[in-house]
């Protein structure tokens, strides 16, 4: 169940259509902003003004969506994505299960390149990615569905040629859509998906838009066996340093460590809004599960120095 909020007269109705556990989130976006689980009407009224103030902040930079300055009084002067984005909201139902991504490849018509990764457990009520692995190790016949899933849904919107980034979960009821993308997956999708099955998305697009048809040199078994992550701050204040990366740039089975604020910027838990990535890893073991087990262990040793923010004067 979904309905449309284009107004703040729109809340009550979308929220008795949808009912709750819901999900709201902006009808256009990226890096899951202004997306936030609402158990309630309150909660629901209070995060539609929430999204709606924070997709005002939001700023285009080198082509990325990202989440502007909260501390920004003037909201209409804050960002620069309003000509980007329209306030058009969405109320959907929340849907458990593990949540996947979905990556494919259509050219003339035919699904020519799909692969599941799995992603983990977001930290809610807000649904910043926080890790993935792939291959996935969901039972066969579950990936099999959501793949199913995702190409009949890029079919029935009509597309017939390009990249398309395609989330679903498998819930106890089956396999759910949650997005279709037309567009190659940010973040860590690209190297995923290259270093995994040999498929560059990037090359596969820029065949598609050139109107050459695509013939991705897919592996026939996984060429590697990886796990990232993306690790959002734990508590509110400023990055000190990003020395405590140093221990494992240089590992064997890291791919990367590397910051993704620099030392000095404030971050933000989930306990005060949107948590910020901090940092991200991707590594390779012989298995995938010792993949997950690997990266989990570093996340843990990992000390990340956030000092208190200054108290206001």
């Amino acid at each position: 169940r979904n309905s449309r909020i284009c107004a703040p007269t729109d809340v009550q109705a979308a929220a008795d259509h949808v009912g709750f556990p819901s999900v709201i989130k902006p009808v256009s976006g990226a890096a899951s902003i202004g997306v936030i689980r609402v158990d309630s009407m309150e909660q629901l009224q209070k995060a539609y003004e929430r999204v709606v103030r924070d997709l005002s902040r939001a700023k285009v930079v080198a082509g990325a969506l990202v989440e502007g300055n909260e501390d920004d009084e003037d909201d209409a002067a804050a960002g620069n994505a309003g000509s980007w984005i329209k306030v058009e909201l969405m109320l959907e139902e929340y849907l458990d299960g593990p949540e996947v991504d979905c990556d494919l490849v259509v050219s003339e018509g035919r699904i020519v390149y799909g692969a599941v990764t799995d992603n983990w457990p977001t930290v809610e009520p807000y649904f910043n990615e926080t890790g993935s692995n792939c291959p996935s190790i969901l039972p066969r016949q579950q990936q099999k569905e959501l793949l199913e899933l995702s190409v009949n849904s890029v079919k029935a919107l009509g597309f017939n040629m390009g990249v398309f980034h395609v989330e679903c979960k498998y819930t106890s009821r089956g396999a759910r859509l949650i997005e279709v993308n037309a567009r190659m997956g940010g973040g860590p999708v690209r190297d995923t998906n290259l270093l995994v099955w040999g498929v560059d998305l990037v090359e596969e697009h820029l065949m598609c838009s050139a109107g050459i048809p695509a013939r991705p040199p897919v592996a026939q078994r996984p060429l590697v066996q990886m796990a990232e992550y993306s690790i959002n701050a734990k508590s509110t204040g400023i990055l000190r340093d990003t020395a405590f990366l140093d221990k494992w740039v240089k590992h064997p089975d890291v791919l990367y460590a590397r910051a993704l604020v620099e030392a000095g910027s404030k971050v933000v838990c989930v306990a005060d809004g949107l948590p910020t990535w901090v940092c991200e890893l991707m590594v390779v073991k012989p298995t995938v599960q010792e993949a997950i087990d690997f990266i989990s262990s570093i996340e843990a040793d990992l000390v990340i120095p956030i000092d208190p923010l200054p108290k206001q004067q």
